[in-house]
């Protein structure tokens, strides 16, 4: 087991999504959803703060969402205000930390997340350190088998057929390093185009034929930051099961009722 050696940045900001509006939740966040008769944020830091490899819990939510919710400051070790964006938000949740400290970047629509879940990761970027920045992905056979039901998009490697995980860990020192890099992705995500010049157009094209490896992705992400980068294969769907809307949260609690 991994020592006591990762703080958590846990982000719970921005704004419920129009779906769940009209379905009648008036809650500030998707992280505020109800799941099983518990708030969804609950359950996560729950989680982490179980977890042997955490050290402390920061939570990137608004106070006025946090207040309504005491469970929220009592597994926290501190709630800080969301910046105006994503990775403000990041960025907001990683002031004070000492540049080489590991920090895990976590969401908050997991509800499934176990501490167990969170350990198993941290002990394979153990086993793959040192290094600055750790994508956690899921093979989707062995997703599949725990939950067929749960719906998600599959990108095809020469290793198997994989999706990402709503966790991932960063050295804080870097954060600020990749800013720009991060949001560039960002500024691209709805351009195919723009998004193939960031990894290079031939990289792009062979991802599409799933000609791609794992070292290849790593290489090129290590080349855009300047850092050294690595995906990191989670055994735990849980940290994959994440929701995005309506559906995907009637499918979680279809599970947990099971």
């Amino acid at each position: 087991m991994s020592e006591r050696s990762f703080a958590v940045v846990a982000l719970a900001g921005g704004l419920l999504e129009s779906d769940f509006r009209r379905a009648g939740y008036d809650v500030p966040n998707k992280a505020y959803l109800p799941v099983d008769g518990e708030v969804m944020l609950v359950r996560v830091l729950r989680a982490l703060r179980g977890a042997r490899s955490v050290t402390q819990v920061r939570c990137v939510t608004q106070a006025r969402a946090a207040a309504t919710e005491p469970p929220v400051a009592a597994l926290c070790d501190a709630v800080i205000e969301p910046g105006y964006d994503l990775i403000s938000s990041v960025i907001a949740g990683f002031e004070g930390l000492g540049d080489e400290e590991r920090v895990l970047v976590v969401a908050t629509d997991l509800p499934l997340l176990t501490p167990a879940a969170v350990d198993h990761f941290t002990e394979r970027i153990e086993q793959i350190a040192p290094l600055d920045i750790a994508y956690g992905f899921v093979e989707r056979r062995l997703h599949e088998r725990r939950y067929p039901h749960v719906r998600h998009t599959w990108v095809r490697l020469r290793e198997g057929t994989f999706c990402g995980a709503g966790i991932s860990m960063i050295r804080a020192g870097s954060v600020r390093r990749v800013e720009t890099v991060l949001r560039e992705f960002v500024a691209a995500r709805k351009s195919p185009a723009k998004m193939a010049s960031l990894f290079s157009p031939l990289l792009a094209l062979k991802i599409l034929f799933g000609q791609v490896g794992v070292a290849e992705l790593e290489h090129r992400a290590s080349e855009l930051t300047g850092l050294v980068c690595r995906g990191v294969i989670c055994p735990d769907p849980e940290v994959a099961v994440n929701i995005d809307r309506l559906q995907d949260l009637k499918t979680v609690k279809a599970i947990l009722r099971s």
